[in-house]
């Protein structure tokens, strides 16, 4: 049985005796895994966010987003309209809410102030149940007041500070782009999404988009079915009716399952590119261990006669010089995932987002050191093994 006690008693002495130059050994190891974990770290954290804002406003794998134009089209035709809509709601079943998005430019009036929201948006009255975000304050508008076009709005809590600061904006009158709307309600605060404040908007009937935000053409159509089994049949549905209405596939069709997918993929990619440039300093630490390994192979070349011709074995001798590499490389992935974990953590509470713990990297981190220990020490270890042990005791430094 081979006892490895021994060589790793050796082996972590010789370790400890060279604290600097082991300390040094280990840096572009401690870079690389701290690099990996960092990089890794940020990714999965920035998915998590993501994933977190997009199920936020309502996306789940029961929805449908209908966009104008084909897909992967350079030129965007707005084509998808209010009676296209209105047909959908007819006709797909197992429809549960079907919202209409008309996007414009708004400039708010009440009194003598003015303010230009980030978004100016008419909407359908399911707009608080497929995007889940509901009023704090007041009430949304029903269908019969878009359906009647009655000049009622919800704002955002951006909006209300900018124009009303701490008074309540509810049962106010303001103006949209010159034409007099009551302020009904006001949405749930919903923060920033990646650098978008979500809650700078201006909602509005989607009937009166045409006269307050010059257009009758929708940008786009969310749908949500009762269940996600239902998702394939809806979209085939959807085809069926609007390529009747249009004459030609002039639309793309995204479900939500796909478009996380897709997300996913996008920053899966990206984690993986950063990480394996990353990845080549763990490469160059190796190296340099190998080289330092063989430094101390030249500097031990008596040590290593005196074990020999005490009844050291060429093994006991190889497995000293290995383990003594693996230690090398496995203080410094430790070191590293320390370094790589505080750093994704400042770095992530710094952009106000949750960090996330690359636990499958901190065990990759850990093989990785493991290997490239084990590789760049054999060489070493193998050349402080076959020394022979009387030209070893002659040899002089």
């Amino acid at each position: 049985m081979i006892n490895l006690l021994e060589p790793f008693k050796i082996a972590s002495g010789s370790i400890v005796a060279n604290k600097t130059r082991s300390l040094l050994t280990t840096l572009g190891v401690i870079i690389g895994v701290a690099a990996v974990i960092t990089l890794v770290s940020m990714g999965e954290g920035a998915k998590s966010y993501i994933m977190n804002q997009v199920g936020s406003w309502g996306v789940g794998s029961n929805s449908i987003t209908i966009q104008p134009g084909e897909e992967n089209s350079h030129a965007i035709e707005l084509n998808l309209t209010y009676g296209d809509a209105q047909a959908l709601r007819q006709k797909v079943s197992n429809l549960q809410y079907l919202m209409t998005e008309f996007v414009g430019r708004g400039r708010v009036n009440y009194g003598k102030k003015e303010y230009r929201p980030g978004y100016t948006l008419g909407v359908s009255a399911d707009y608080p149940f497929a995007y889940k975000q509901r009023a704090a304050s007041g009430r949304f508008f029903s269908h019969a007041e878009d359906a009647g076009r009655q000049r009622v709005t919800v704002i955002g809590k951006t909006v209300a500070r900018n124009i009303f600061g701490s008074f309540s904006p509810i049962g106010e009158n303001i103006k949209i782009n010159g034409i007099g709307f009551r302020v009904v309600g006001l949405l749930e605060e919903k923060g920033t999404m990646l650098t978008f404040d979500m809650d700078d908007m201006v909602l509005i009937p989607s009937t009166l988009s045409p006269l307050v935000l010059g257009t009758n053409k929708i940008w786009e159509m969310f749908i949500t079915v009762n269940d996600e089994k239902q998702v394939a049949q809806a979209v085939r549905e959807i085809k069926k009716i609007l390529i009747a209405r249009h004459k030609k596939e002039d639309f793309h069709i995204h479900t939500q399952e796909g478009l996380i997918d897709i997300i996913n993929n996008i920053l899966n990619a990206m984690t993986g590119i950063v990480s394996a440039i990353a990845a080549i300093s763990l490469l160059v630490g190796g190296i340099g261990i190998m080289n330092i390994m063989l430094v101390a192979v030249t500097e031990r070349t008596r040590e290593i006669g005196i074990r020999k011709a005490i009844g050291a074995k060429r093994r006991d001798i190889f497995l000293q010089f290995v383990i003594e590499s693996v230690l090398i490389t496995m203080s410094g992935a430790v070191i590293g995932i320390a370094v790589g974990t505080l750093a994704a953590w400042g770095i992530m509470t710094a952009l106000k987002m949750s960090a996330v713990i690359a636990w499958g990297a901190v065990y990759m981190a850990c093989l990785v050191a493991f290997l490239v220990g084990t590789f760049f020490g054999v060489y070493p270890a193998m050349r402080a093994s076959r020394l022979d042990p009387v030209e070893a005791l002659r040899f002089e430094v």
